[in-house]
């Protein structure tokens, strides 16, 4: 499965919220041992929706940066070297310190606020987890050939995995933390809606005021709306030929939403099984429209629909990059899509009774039941 990062980060730069809450001023004072004089790099978001960017000269190997936040912050610190994992930690209003070792910035610690229980633990948990992966990872930014680092992508399974399963242990742990509604919104493609949900409920009223965890909420929406049981969202948009093509036309059908990218490595390589089913159920009725996570490379599209001979209808999703969170026109948004791929199974009445985030038998398994083979 590929999350669509790219577009999810994003929605979150381009969305506001009206988290009301006067700005107050900050100081982070921060140590770092092994690197005398440099520059290091901040980053910075409070629960207000705003960010800032900034760069800390160390002398003597100390720094001080002074500025204003709307109640906590989520911030990172890394060094120039942008592959090198960034310390990560709550900024909070008033006086902190902070304190790393210049090879090791990942593991710093901040003292002087109450907000970072556990945030050490989980960084040294991730740490552990890339020192086992650090090869493989090497290989994959040092890769030139798009296809091919894709591929190893994928061989990275278990290392995203982990990573995944530590922020995991990490919320379960600290519930209302503000750095668990700020993470949690990395994990929309990997968590089911029930387990989102879940997560959204125990952040407690005080941490569901921010914009973190109002982007939840607003997912939690759209995911429900792309889930089984709800009417599925009509949409008319140009099919590769020009010619408009509209969800309503197929009412009266089982219709699979096929959300896809002609960049998505297991898309690609389900292509063939998803023929397999066409050429199976569509002489009973079935029909598939493919939508297509390519608005900015049609000719990437119109050739990887040539080159894997794909029969069905298609369309693209309709990303506007000016419009990334309020766009009527976007059919990925209609559906709640933030991984690839994702099919979304309609029934003749219109109602989504199906949503499957990868190849395998549970779809398989549907139309048997449908068509009885």
């Amino acid at each position: 499965m590929k999350k669509i990062t790219t577009t999810i980060i994003g929605c979150l730069a381009l969305t506001t919220f009206a988290y009301a809450q006067q700005k107050k001023p900050f100081v982070l004072n921060g140590t770092v041992t092994g690197q005398p004089d440099g520059k290091l790099y901040i980053s910075y978001e409070d629960v207000a929706d705003n960010r800032k960017f900034d760069s800390l000269t160390v002398k003597n190997g100390s720094f001080t940066l002074k500025g204003e936040i709307a109640g906590a912050a989520v911030a990172y610190v890394r060094s120039a070297n942008r592959e090198d994992s960034p310390a990560t930690f709550v900024l909070m209003p008033g006086t902190q310190q902070f304190t790393a070792a210049g090879d090791k910035l990942s593991l710093g610690i901040v003292t002087g606020n109450n907000a970072n229980e556990g945030v050490l633990e989980l960084q040294q948990e991730k740490a552990s987890i890339q020192q086992k992966y650090q090869s493989k990872l090497d290989s994959m930014r040092n890769e030139k050939d798009h296809e091919a680092a894709a591929a190893i992508r994928e061989r990275l399974a278990p290392f995203f995995e982990g990573n995944d399963q530590a922020d995991y242990h990490y919320f379960r742990k600290y519930p209302t933390s503000v750095l668990t509604a700020y993470l949690l919104r990395f994990h929309v493609a990997d968590l089911s809606l029930e387990a989102l949900q879940g997560y959204y409920d125990k952040l407690g009223a005080t941490t569901q005021k921010t914009s973190f965890a109002q982007y939840i909420a607003d997912e939690i929406k759209q995911l429900r709306q792309g889930s089984p049981g709800s009417t599925a969202a009509d949409f008319t948009a140009k099919d590769i030929a020009g010619k408009d093509l509209s969800l309503h036309d197929y009412k009266g059908k089982y219709v699979l939403l096929d959300f896809w990218a002609s960049w998505c490595v297991p898309c690609r390589k389900g292509n063939p099984h998803l023929k397999t089913l066409y050429s199976r159920y569509q002489p009973k009725g079935w029909e598939i429209i493919g939508i297509a996570d390519d608005d900015r490379n049609e000719n990437a599209w119109k050739t990887a629909v040539a080159k894997d001979d794909l029969p069905w209808k298609h369309v693209r999703r309709g990303l506007d990059m000016s419009r990334l969170k309020n766009n009527p026109k976007d059919i990925s948004l209609k559906y709640g899509i933030h991984s690839l791929p994702t099919k979304i199974l309609i029934n003749p009445e219109g109602v989504i009774i199906g949503r499957y985030g990868s190849e395998g038998d549970e779809l398989d398994k549907k139309l048997k039941e449908i068509y009885g083979e």
